[in-house]
């Protein structure tokens, strides 16, 4: 039976109920209506004939040659490069010549600063139209699910994030498109520097799709600092909070998680999600005094689930383990007892009594947890199989150690233990 609960030890910990892995990860893209018409660029329709662009180009080279100051000649450079962004299909090439359109045109305004008028509104044309391109190429992408349109997206939400800077919208734009075609290494740059321009709104979005990021990459010590400042900033947004816990938990820092956890039932306490993810944690660190507090609690406040009442059930079954190694370790080594006021036969009666009455306590929680997972079928979620075979194996282990060699038999079945 021993070995029965080392098992169970390793499987305790669910994992705490934080369906978000996904959230925000694909989802719609912060604009307004589609787009219509024939902005998406392509190949085989250059708004000007390549020889005619490469000879323009050529003569801006001259022009600023003779000239640096020559403004008309920065401002048609700036004209030619978006033009030329047309003619290529590759994302970072496209991004990079309307980089280089930005770039002339800021050498023109350095030189006339009255320019600002003009080249402002032949941004704003750009972007608005880069933008366009933008959703076009996304929502195409989503319905033909080509990655060819999402990377397109990316590199018109890109070039419309450069053209206008102090503008948030493309960048959480392309992190979504970046995102549709797994690039999610890509992804972290463009979101950082987009949370430092965002609104409130946006930016908690982004620090939601950042935290995961981090998480999903392994990058646990930069998801915490990161979420520690986005709840800080948006107290009152659960999923931020809900990622923060997961993020103290995937980290491994079991002191910091569980100091997190309890600042989060301190402000929330009637929440039976953050009882129970903080009664799993202690649960797996072995402080079953704690975890079946939480547990109690969490289960009072959701009786329905199934998880928690498994693990309620496991944290009276494990601390009744516990006792039964100080039995054996009492055994062993009378001299190592606590209490010197005892005699180790008293001592021993006392550990057992504890025990015995932690294995009553364990039986009722595993019962409801196999009823909970039992009493619909049909309406199954994922995982409830697993709960029932291991509430199954539990129950097993709690009947034939408090003597119920009936009630053992009946769960045989259910554990897919090979009967011996």
């Amino acid at each position: 039976m021993r070995s029965w609960m080392s098992y169970f030890a390793t499987i305790l910990q669910r994992g705490p109920l934080l369906l978000l892995m996904t959230i925000g990860l694909t989802g719609g893209l912060l604009v307004g209506c589609s787009s219509s018409g024939t902005e998406t660029r392509t190949t085989e329709e250059p708004e000007m004939a390549e020889e005619e662009l490469s000879s323009g180009l050529q003569g801006v080279k001259q022009a600023l040659a003779e000239d640096p100051t020559d403004t008309d000649a920065h401002l048609r450079k700036a004209q030619l490069l978006r033009i030329k962004a047309d003619s290529t299909m590759e994302a970072a090439r496209y991004a990079m010549l309307h980089r280089r359109a930005w770039e002339a045109e800021s050498t023109a305004l350095a030189v006339d600063s009255d320019l600002r008028e003009d080249v402002q509104e032949q941004r704003r044309n750009a972007y608005t139209l880069e933008m366009r391109r933008g959703e076009k190429a996304y929502n195409q992408g989503s319905k033909d699910e080509k990655e060819a349109s999402f990377e397109q997206a990316v590199g018109h939400f890109d070039a419309a994030a450069t053209t206008l800077r102090d503008s948030a919208r493309p960048s959480l734009n392309e992190a979504y498109a970046r995102l549709q075609v797994g690039q999610k290494s890509e992804v972290i740059p463009v979101l950082e520097e987009y949370v430092q321009r965002a609104d409130a709104a946006g930016a908690a979005r982004a620090y939601r799709i950042l935290g995961q990021l981090y998480v999903s990459n392994s990058q646990y010590e930069t998801a915490t600092k990161l979420l520690d400042q986005a709840t800080s900033q948006y107290p009152d947004d659960n999923e931020l909070q809900a990622l923060r816990l997961n993020a103290y938990n995937r980290a491994g820092d079991v002191d910091e998680a569980v100091a997190v956890y309890r600042e989060q039932i301190e402000r929330k306490p009637k929440r039976a999600t953050y009882r129970y993810n903080y009664g799993a944690l202690l649960l797996q660190a072995r402080r079953y005094g704690p975890a079946i507090e939480q547990l109690r609690q969490a289960v009072d406040l959701q009786p329905d689930n199934a998880e928690g009442q498994y693990n309620l059930g496991a944290a009276y079954l494990n601390a009744a383990l516990a006792r039964d190694d100080s039995i054996a370790a009492l055994k062993k080594n009378p001299a190592s007892r606590a209490d010197t006021t005892m005699s180790v036969d008293e001592q021993i009666g006392q550990l057992a009594g504890r025990r015995d009455s932690l294995l009553e306590k364990s039986i009722p929680p595993l019962e409801r947890a196999r009823g909970v997972v039992e009493q619909d079928q049909v309406l199954q979620r994922p995982g409830d199989d697993e709960i029932r075979r291991d509430a199954c194996r539990a129950l097993l282990v709690a009947y034939v150690k408090t003597d119920r060699p009936g009630r053992a038999a009946k769960v045989q079945d259910c554990t897919d233990f090979a009967r011996r």
